[in-house]
């Protein structure tokens, strides 16, 4: 059992474990009451039955391939395929892949303060038979990288914003990338791979810059295709539904993911994903106007569509074959290279 573990299981963390918990539902009740009383619920049952079929089976479509993209993204991360046969391949995706991505999804969709986030190094370990240590890399990487990508659509995206504005933003998020990377290595120059705190915490995330794999154009390809696609998704379901244009939808769909980043979450997410439409709807349209009454309804029907989806994609992924391969050998970190 790693320190990680222990640490996790510990008498003197349990009293701290139960109050993030508490305060992390009641956040969330507390927002999605605030939310709720600001809407009758006439307009939000009406909500959940006013898209056409062509419109839901859009948004499930765009959801179910984003889980495709992200079985792919996870197999060009870890280089999986040097690392052994995959038990069985589904249109090209390697089925040990997906089993770890949906179920990983379900459990940071269904999990309060996203501590579903912790089922990946356990499934990729079971699943795809990597040390933890490599697996907690890979993890802290994706998340940096879809922040990374979340930031660049919405500055490259964002309705309204003026073109100088634009390309700055965008010009600070490069600098802001490529400067923290410079700090982190002339921070850990000195650092060995026993160190402890903090310090442990950054090697891992010096060790995920390093590794090769991760900086391959198509994982970032992958990456931007996924969350294009998903954005899209949620904002035609918001569209349809609040009657806001495609373009605010967007918006407020975007704004729900950045909300879902935030780590005091309420159970299955709710609250907080519904405060982050609303805010960014609410950022391109008039202060009274009355579409944004419309608006939660509609965040209240995408975030169930979500749920939904993850756990019925997380069902499927129990019946996928596990690997039966053995993996090359390899160390407890990613190879790094040079700089």
């Amino acid at each position: 059992m790693t320190d990680f573990q222990d640490a996790s299981i510990t008498t003197a963390a349990m009293p701290r474990s139960r109050m993030k918990l508490a305060l992390a539902w009641a956040l969330g009740l507390a927002l999605l009451g605030w939310l709720l009383s600001r809407t009758p619920i006439e307009p939000v049952i009406e909500a959940i039955q006013r898209p056409s079929i062509t419109i839901w089976l859009i948004t499930l479509g765009g959801l179910l391939l984003s889980y495709g993209l992200r079985g792919a993204r996870l197999q060009v991360v870890l280089s999986l395929d040097a690392l052994h046969a995959p038990p069985r391949r589904w249109l090209g995706l390697r089925t040990d892949a997906l089993r770890v991505i949906l179920l990983h999804n379900a459990a940071v969709n269904l999990l309060p303060m996203r501590a579903g986030e912790l089922s990946f190094p356990w499934l990729a370990a079971r699943e795809l038979r990597l040390p933890m240590s490599r697996a907690l890399v890979t993890l802290m990487w994706m998340r940096l990288q879809d922040l990374a990508v979340l930031a660049g659509l919405g500055l490259a995206l964002w309705p309204g914003l003026p073109l100088a504005a634009r390309l700055c933003g965008l010009l600070g998020l490069v600098l802001c990338w490529h400067g923290g990377w410079w700090l982190l290595r002339r921070c850990l120059a000195r650092s060995t791979q026993a160190a402890t705190g903090w310090r442990g915490l950054a090697l891992k995330l010096k060790a995920a810059m390093l590794e090769p794999s991760h900086h391959r154009p198509a994982a970032w390809g992958l990456t931007l295709a996924n969350w294009t696609l998903k954005l899209a998704a949620g904002a035609t379901l918001l569209s349809a539904i609040s009657q806001i244009s495609w373009s605010v939808a967007w918006a407020g769909a975007l704004g729900g993911e950045l909300a879902a980043i935030f780590p005091l979450q309420g159970p299955a997410g709710f609250g907080t994903y519904e405060a982050g439409v609303w805010a960014g709807a609410a950022a391109l349209l008039e202060r009274q106007s009355p579409l944004l009454a419309h608006v939660v309804g509609a965040a209240l029907a995408l975030h169930v569509c979500f749920l939904i989806c993850a756990v019925c994609a997380a069902c499927v992924a129990a019946l996928l074959p596990q690997t039966a391969g053995q993996p090359k050998a390899q160390g407890d970190l990613p190879p790094s290279h040079p700089g």
